[in-house]
């Protein structure tokens, strides 16, 4: 497969055998040319505001990750922008190995705890507030190396 996952591996996702890591949903939605927010998606009324209260929000946990994923809108796969929180347990990484995601750019600020993100063979540190704009096509990870939880905002565009 495209995805560079076995199809074993995605026949054992498919039937709940398993469960992926982030970096593996990425990889299946980017050989897809989706956005990962794809699989949270729900259609929205066209040109009215998407509003979406907290207790609304679908999360998805990844246990191999130790990860939430929660989009902030909703219709995303027709939009130029998808939003969504990254929240890591202590110790929590999107992938085993730096992934490459889907075509356009990314944007992230760490609202809370601390971050060990990598691209290019480099690792950066980011704490409360700080940001990085990449190229998602590149591989990248990220790691909660804080003692408590980490949140992250992530924008990306397709």
């Amino acid at each position: 497969m495209a995805a560079g996952i076995s199809p074993s591996a995605l026949s054992q996702i498919e039937s709940s055998q398993v469960s992926p890591s982030v970096a593996t949903l990425e990889k299946i939605t980017a050989a897809l040319h989706l956005p990962i927010t794809v699989l949270f998606d729900e259609p929205d009324e066209a040109g009215d505001p998407v509003l979406m209260p907290a207790q609304d929000r679908r999360r998805v946990y990844s246990a191999p990750s130790h990860a939430t994923l929660e989009p902030l809108a909703r219709g995303l796969s027709k939009k130029k922008m998808q939003p969504f929180l990254l929240r890591l347990d202590p110790g929590g990484e999107v992938g085993d190995y730096p992934y490459s995601g889907s075509e356009g750019e990314e944007f992230a600020i760490v609202l809370e705890g601390e971050i060990l993100f990598e691209q290019s063979n480099r690792t950066y540190t980011l704490k409360d507030l700080d940001a990085v704009y990449f190229d998602p096509t590149k591989p990248h990870n990220w790691k909660n190396t804080g003692t408590g939880p980490a949140t992250v905002l992530l924008v990306s565009s397709s």
